[in-house]
């Protein structure tokens, strides 16, 4: 990554800190080198750790500038087949038409540049805790444990988006600056063992009443994602039955899904096993912002993916949202998403956050392991779990061959988790879909399954090459 990536990612851990601790009244109050700015007063106690942790939630959807706060959800929907442009001169038009170059801002400004500043402040996290000396034995375990999750979970779309990428594992910029890619295999290696790390330090438990912080079971689900888009179905589903039987300390079952459709995405959620909340009063989440429109909708579902609903479908009436537009006489009818239901709020008792891990794809995620591993039956158990939440009471018919089956959870997961973090972007690529599915999309090519390395990050690391198709 370049200098200036790092130099922001600098600034970005000073003003975590500043948010939180008072007295911290500029970002750095001498002038010095920037390799000379020290983080180490960051970890001297419990208190400012915390502050650290929470700051780096927070900024994963602070504003529209971090890849959680609306452009994933969004840029990925249009990459794929979920979600289709009202207008030509939309920010997001190149993902759509799939014609995204390296000089796209939006590429490293929503995505290359707010992951890996993420990436950069937890890095900083875990280098500087175990040797704290101010720090509680539970403080260090806890907050450890947090910022080896962020890591992950931040990794996890770069590696998906970009493919083979820097693994950036320090806080010298002058040895990051000049990183060359590491394989995908590589970044994986690092995915899996902080995510292990997380789920074995981390208790069962979350910290306060919301789901605001990871536990146990958040990276306990990453985790078995993971090991999914590995082809380690066995890995795969083992976790993917411990989240779904997850406890808390007093023994007391920690999720299920909810019967109502419109409570999923509420702080109240039993299905939700982490949320990332907005810091502002007024805005409860970028994603509910992007999609819910009081006129002809930015984002509208492609004809494609509203007709993938049965009849009876509860989803279709619940997390979509129908605008009738009437020009001269002729009325058209425009489906956006409405997963979230509300756009902008009012003072602090927000009742949505950000859903960024739940049980429905848990559920999936088993099924498709078990399906994969010529568990039929079990796997139609869980398919059906999902189904039966959406209204849909057919039961899938026992027998079903092992290849009519993946292709039905797959369905299920369009239609289940679209406009959630670009599930649907990622789940054709992983599954090898994307060139068939995607061949009628405007100017689609097989290298489109990458997004394009930032020019200015190529211009400015020797070592840092270009994908495939891009200049």
């Amino acid at each position: 990554m370049k200098n200036k990536s790092k130099f922001n990612s600098i600034i970005l851990l000073t003003s975590v800190l500043c948010m939180s601790i008072s007295g911290c009244k500029k970002f750095v109050d001498i002038d010095a080198p920037i390799d000379s700015i020290t983080t180490g007063s960051a970890f001297e106690t419990d208190a400012k750790t915390n502050s650290v942790i929470r700051g780096l939630y927070l900024n994963m959807v602070k504003t529209t500038g971090y890849a959680f706060g609306g452009p994933v959800s969004v840029g990925l929907g249009v990459s794929a087949d979920e979600l289709q442009i009202t207008s030509p001169t939309n920010l997001y038009q190149e993902f759509y038409t799939n014609t995204v170059s390296s000089a796209n801002a939006n590429v490293a400004g929503y995505y290359w540049g707010p992951l890996y500043n993420s990436i950069y402040t937890a890095n900083a996290a875990v280098e500087n805790i175990p040797g704290s000396s101010g720090m509680s034995d539970y403080g260090k375990k806890q907050y450890l444990a947090e910022a080896r999750f962020i890591r992950a979970a931040n990794y996890f779309y770069l590696v998906n988006l970009f493919g083979d990428v820097p693994l950036v594992t320090g806080t010298d910029y002058r040895e990051n600056a000049v990183l060359p890619r590491s394989s995908i295999d590589q970044v994986y290696g690092l995915i899996i063992s902080d995510l292990t790390f997380a789920r074995e330090n981390l208790a069962s438990g979350y910290l306060g009443i919301t789901r605001l912080r990871a536990n146990s079971y958040a990276a306990t689900a990453l985790l078995a994602r993971v090991y999914l888009y590995r082809g380690e179905w066995a890995k795969a589903e083992e976790l993917a039955t411990e989240v779904i039987a997850g406890k808390n300390s007093s023994g007391a079952q920690l999720y299920a899904l909810e019967p109502v459709l419109n409570n999923v995405f509420l702080l109240s959620s039993k299905e939700v096993l982490l949320q990332l909340q907005q810091p502002a009063t007024n805005l409860y989440t970028w994603d509910g912002f992007s999609f819910i429109q009081s006129a002809v909708p930015n984002f509208q579902l492609t004809d494609k993916l509203f007709e993938s609903f049965a009849a009876g479908d509860a989803r279709k009436t619940s997390w979509i949202k129908t605008y009738t537009s009437t020009t001269g006489g002729v009325s058209k009818s425009y489906y956006s998403p409405f997963k979230y239901k509300i756009s902008t709020g009012s003072g602090t008792a927000k009742t949505e956050s950000l859903v960024f891990l739940r049980l429905g794809e848990v559920y999936l995620i088993r099924a498709e392991a078990m399906a994969q591993q010529n568990k039929l039956n079990d796997a139609i158990s869980d398919l059906d779990l999902i189904r039966k939440r959406a209204g849909l009471v057919t039961p899938t018919p026992a027998g079903t061959p092992q290849g009519d089956l993946l292709a039905l959870i797959a369905r299920e997961r369009y239609i289940e988790l679209f406009a959630e973090l670009g599930h649907r972007w990622l789940d054709l690529k992983r599954t090898r879909q994307a060139d068939a599915v995607l061949a009628a999309k405007p100017n689609w090519r097989p290298e489109a399954k990458l997004f394009p390395i930032p020019k200015t990050e190529i211009e400015d690391d020797p070592f840092l090459t270009q994908n495939p198709g891009y200049n």
